[in-house]
């Protein structure tokens, strides 16, 4: 009995290994052609990175086996998928900053609309040395607790769009704002002029929907904040939560549009921002600034926010030479 059933088992783990690969080709033939097309596509390409990490083993042991047709499949998945990650461990080139570039400090902080605990959180980012914030999922009682923090003393300048839930969005700075205008996003956005130390900076702060709730609003925010963003040559800075990341290709499309992911170029192409607040870890980054039109990142640090669900960040930006 005992050769017979280490047979079954073994056709049973050849199985468990083809419908693995059955799994994981289809995904990473989505972004081979950029395809997004369902809410379910588009929350299963966020797992990509830790798909492909079953097809190694996969990979090696059928190769020790001898199975060479589920060897070779799994393999030219695997370069695939090496091939789809190579932004992420090969920084993007960036522009060396101006010689004499003081450099602007852009907070970026998701407050959660659920969040009990705004006043630890502002308490948090007045120990980092920040000359713009932009907060997602601001509401109105958000705002009430962030106005009587001292934090709110340091950032006289301020645009605010308190929303219900998650749609509310506010810019706080040390130097002037000009709001240019509002694009049309599902979630508030704000498009401005900031009057930073080494000269104007355009700063976009967004939040599409998630796709899980609004799929055909997330992909047209994500096209139109490309459209909105690259209307002008005033450097530029897109900030905030995407709730989309490298893997899903509206995103990877708004980079082709001549923008530089701030934590890609410091080689952080890995990091994690969400969920901060349940028993699993982090598993996706969805919070980002993207530079363009002559302006780039020179440094990217994350900042933990207390009562959020995000991890934030604060991005060093300056004007290229």
């Amino acid at each position: 009995m005992q050769p017979g059933g280490t047979a079954i088992g073994a056709r049973l783990v050849e199985l468990a290994a083809w419908l693995s690969v059955a799994f994981v080709g289809p995904l990473l033939l989505t972004h081979a052609i950029g395809w997004d097309g369902t809410r379910l596509v588009a929350t299963l390409q966020s797992l990509t990175p830790y798909v492909l990490l079953a097809i190694v083993p996969i990979a090696g042991v059928a190769c020790w086996r001898g199975r060479d047709l589920l060897a070779v499949v799994a393999s030219v998945i695997g370069v695939g998928g090496l091939l789809l990650a190579s932004p992420l461990v090969f920084a993007p080139s960036q522009a060396r900053p101006g010689d004499d570039a003081v450099g602007l400090r852009v907070a970026s902080a998701n407050l959660f609309y659920e969040n009990t605990s705004v006043a630890a959180l502002a308490t948090e980012l007045a120990d980092h040395d920040i000359d713009v914030v932009v907060f997602n999922e601001y509401t109105a009682e958000h705002q009430r607790i962030l106005l009587a923090h001292p934090l709110a003393a340091r950032f006289p300048h301020r645009v605010e769009r308190d929303g219900l839930n998650a749609g509310g969005i506010a810019v706080w700075s040390k130097v002037p704002l000009d709001e240019r205008g509002r694009p049309a996003t599902v979630n508030y956005s704000l498009d401005l002029v900031v009057s930073g130390p080494d000269g104007d900076v355009r700063l976009v702060g967004v939040h599409p929907p998630t796709p899980v709730f609004d799929f055909d609003g997330w992909r047209r925010d994500l096209d139109l904040i490309g459209d909105v963003a690259t209307g002008g040559d005033t450097p530029t800075l897109i900030v905030g939560d995407f709730n989309a990341s490298y893997w899903h290709p509206p995103f990877r499309r708004l980079l082709r549009r001549g923008f530089v992911d701030a934590h890609m170029a410091a080689g952080h192409g890995f990091a994690t921002s969400w969920p901060t607040n349940r028993r699993l870890p982090a598993f996706v980054q969805l919070d980002h600034a993207l530079t363009g039109n002559g302006l780039v990142s020179t440094d990217v640090t994350d900042v933990e926010l207390p009562g959020s669900d995000h991890r934030g960040f604060i991005v060093t930006v300056a004007p290229a030479r």
